[in-house]
């Protein structure tokens, strides 16, 4: 039978005359004078709301007769119920599990006739409220419902294996084990002592991911940024072509611009429009391919470097020289679309034909765009028309800026130099929201194999150097800076590509902490990544 865990049934019979309004006290049908009625046939549990279904025909009267029941009133109060002369009782209410007879009299022209049926109440079995999402070391509260008898205590067992034992009725626990767990309930309502099980699933620890793409391998990994428990590099499952510069992570989807073989000055096959833009969902599949450039008219300088994602669903992205693109984010396969706005001509009337765009960021309601050419330097901001807004007036303003991150919280921008440039060596630095007041973060950036330096991929003026960094802030402000470190041992030299050497040992991530109290440090090694990323939801 269909087992209903609480039940709250009315069903009746109700016969529409005309307009009239008067109460029904009659079946006027043709045939035997019957006397019967139904109830509903599924299991019934404590407490519940019975309706009737008078099957009667031909009475001229009714009396109804219930044992132990009560009915509701409209203010929603509870009072004995015995007795009804409706041809439609109202629904007898049972508080407590039992048997309970009801008896149906009827009478036509003098003769009588009755039936008594039987209704079974049952006892609800306790059953095992399990809390949503959780997670290993994070504290989550369970429930029970079970049936009480008015003015009996309910006492708890509850064990939860390796996360303890508790008598409450609604524990809080912290599982530090992921995966299934099962959970044992015993209750004794004062009638009986009941017991039930149920296996839940404890998922990892709920915590923001860093994506990376891999210089080595060209794929696509993500690290989790746990604080109770151990991370590992993982996988995703997806690949990549050559200088896969540019990831960010907007809503569920994973997006990727990819340069391709040329990124320097180039000829032959460096010299082709080989780039793209993808998106994927966050565990690597639904690999989609937004747009490329096929054009015959395009060139490396064209390929995808860097890019946004707006508020808006749009893709914003920069091209070596020839400007910024944008499109539908969720587009496929569309059409390499035109230059939104050309940077390599004049901006804003100054007539310097060398600014290289690099990265871009949507940074409230504006897109911010860095420059790393020769003369060509600092943040230019743009409206989503695409029209010219401003640039910087300050200090950082003098610097050629191969990638930026904004941590709005504590009101700074971190970016990392393209070339030494007004006192400042190649490294990344932190400036003041307002571009002033710029203070070094990690400058330990020689060039040079012996020491151990950063990656000279590129040629002097067109280092690509680092490509991507996100952050990671509280509403506190605390948190970390973390950015792509690739050696010089590792990946080195103006080739299109890059000659890797044996592994990529001595590179990896490193973070910055934001309060500035401890150096710049490796998170972990044995990768050299370009794009980099930080999914913001704890998942």
């Amino acid at each position: 039978m269909k087992r209903i865990k609480f039940l709250y049934l009315v069903i009746g019979l109700t016969i529409f005359l005309g307009c009239s309004k008067e109460e029904i006290t009659s079946i006027g049908q043709q045939g035997d004078y019957i006397t019967n009625f139904d109830f509903p046939t599924i299991e019934i549990f404590a407490p519940a709301k019975v309706g009737l279904t008078n099957r009667s025909k031909n009475a001229d009267k009714f009396l109804w007769e219930f044992s132990g029941a009560k009915t509701i009133t409209p203010q929603g109060d509870t009072i004995s119920y015995s007795q009804s002369e409706k041809m439609v009782p109202d629904s007898a209410f049972y508080e407590l599990p039992g048997e309970y007879n009801v008896k149906l009299t009827t009478w036509k022209d003098g003769e009588q006739k009755e039936i008594t049926k039987k209704i079974v109440v049952e006892k609800q079995q306790p059953v095992i409220v399990v809390p949503e999402n959780i997670g290993v070391f994070l504290e989550v509260t369970f429930a029970a419902r079970v049936f009480q008898f008015p003015g009996r205590p309910v006492s708890y067992e509850w064990d939860f294996g390796p996360a303890g034992t508790s008598t409450a009725a609604n524990p809080k626990v912290t599982f530090t084990t992921e995966g299934p767990q099962l959970v044992k309930l015993t209750v004794n309502d004062g009638d009986e002592t009941l017991s039930t099980e149920v296996v839940i699933i404890v998922q990892g620890e709920l915590a923001k991911t860093i994506y990376f793409t891999d210089a080595f391998t060209r794929r696509i990994y993500k690290y989790k940024l746990t604080t109770q428990s151990e991370s590992q590099v993982e996988w995703i499952g997806a690949t990549t072509g050559y200088n896969a510069f540019g990831l960010s992570v907007k809503g569920n989807k994973l997006y990727l611009s990819e340069t391709g073989f040329g990124t320097r000055f180039s000829a032959g096959d460096a010299a082709i429009a080989d780039g793209v833009l993808k998106s994927y969902n966050l565990d690597g599949s639904g690999e989609n391919i937004i747009t490329k450039p096929v054009a015959a008219s395009l060139d490396y300088r064209d390929d995808p470097w860097m890019h946004t994602v707006d508020r808006f669903g749009n893709i914003w992205w920069t091209c070596r020289n020839w400007g910024v693109r944008v499109i539908n984010a969720s587009s496929s396969e569309a059409a390499y679309p035109a230059i939104k706005f050309n940077i390599n001509a004049t901006i804003a009337g100054e007539g310097v034909s060398t600014y290289f765009a690099s990265d871009i960021k949507e940074v409230g309601n504006e897109i911010w765009v860095s420059y790393a050419g020769t003369t060509g330097k600092g943040i230019y901001k743009y409206g989503y028309d695409g029209n010219y807004i401003g640039k910087f007036t300050t200090a950082i303003q003098s610097h050629a800026i191969r990638t930026f991150v904004v941590d709005q919280v504590n009101s700074h921008i971190y970016f990392a130099t393209n070339r030494a440039d007004a006192g400042h060596g190649l490294g990344i630095y932190r400036a003041d929201m307002d571009g002033s007041n710029i203070i070094s973060v990690d400058t330990h950036w020689s060039m040079n194999i012996g020491s151990g330096g950063y990656s000279d991929q590129g040629a002097a003026g067109e280092y690509v150097y680092i490509t991507n960094m996100d952050i990671d802030v509280d509403e506190d402000g605390k948190g970390y800076l973390y950015y792509g470190y690739r050696a010089i041992s590792d990946i080195y030299g103006s080739g299109n590509p890059p000659t890797l050497g044996p592994s990529a040992a001595n590179s990896g991530v490193k973070r910055y902490n934001l309060d500035g109290s401890e150096t710049a440090s490796f998170l972990f090694k044995g990768y050299a990544p370009y794009g980099l990323a930080i999914d913001q939801v704890k998942r």
